[in-house]
C-alpha cells in the first residue's frame, strides 16, 4: 500500500523537506569553520637515503632509507581568529639497506611554512633518534604524534592561505640523490 495516496500530498511533503533540513541545521548552527592550512610532503625531501661512510653511492652501499609514509591531522582556530593550530601525527618508515649495520641514529625532519621564510618561524627541525634495522629489508614503522604548528593570522585572514610542508632535513648530496631518483 503506498504511503502517499495522492501526488499532491507527496509534493507537499517533498516541498517541506528543505525547510525541515534548514530548521534542523539551524539548531546546530554556529560559526562557519574556515578550512585548515594545506599540509604537503615535499617531494624532494620525502625520503632520506643514508649511505655507508666512504665514496660508494651504489645500491649495495645503502645503510637505510627513511620515508614519510603519511600523516593525519586537524586544525583549530582560536576564538579571536588570530591564530590557527595545526596538529598532526606523522608516520615514518625506516628500511634497512644492503649495508645495514643496526644501532641508533638521529633522523631529522622539518615542518616549514614558506610564507614565514627567512624568519625562525619559517622552519622547525626536529630530531628523532631511532634504532635502525640491522638487516637488509627489515622495516621499522613509527609515528611522531602531536606534531604541532601555530600560525598567527591577521584580521580576517584564513589559515588556508598558508602552506605547511613536511620533509627530511637532508644535506646537499642527499637532496641531489633524491632528485636523481625521480627522473
Amino acid at each position: 500500500m503506498p504511503m502517499f495516496r495522492s501526488p499532491r500530498a507527496r509534493f507537499s511533503l517533498l516541498a517541506l523537506l528543505p525547510v525541515a533540513t534548514l530548521m534542523i541545521l539551524s539548531g546546530c548552527a554556529g560559526k562557519i569553520v574556515p578550512p585548515c592550512p594545506p599540509v604537503r610532503v615535499d617531494n624532494a625531501t620525502a625520503s632520506l637515503t643514508k649511505f655507508k661512510d666512504g665514496p660508494g653511492r651504489e645500491t649495495n652501499d645503502i645503510e637505510y632509507r627513511a620515508e614519510i609514509a603519511g600523516y593525519k591531522g586537524q586544525c583549530t582556530y582560536d576564538k579571536k581568529g588570530t591564530e590557527v593550530e595545526v596538529t598532526m601525527d606523522v608516520d615514518f618508515t625506516v628500511t634497512g639497506g644492503p649495508a645495514a649495520k643496526g644501532g641508533t641514529a638521529p633522523i631529522y625532519y622539518f615542518v616549514a611554512i614558506p610564507q614565514f621564510f627567512p624568519q625562525v618561524e619559517g622552519k622547525r627541525i626536529t630530531q628523532v633518534t631511532r634504532r635502525l634495522p640491522a638487516r637488509s629489508g627489515a622495516v621499522d614503522k613509527f609515528t611522531e604524534s602531536s606534531v604541532r604548528v601555530v600560525i598567527p593570522l591577521k584580521k580576517d585572514q584564513p589559515g588556508a592561505t598558508f602552506d605547511v610542508y613536511l620533509g627530511f632535513q637532508v644535506d646537499d648530496a642527499q637532496l641531489e640523490y633524491n632528485r636523481s631518483q625521480r627522473n
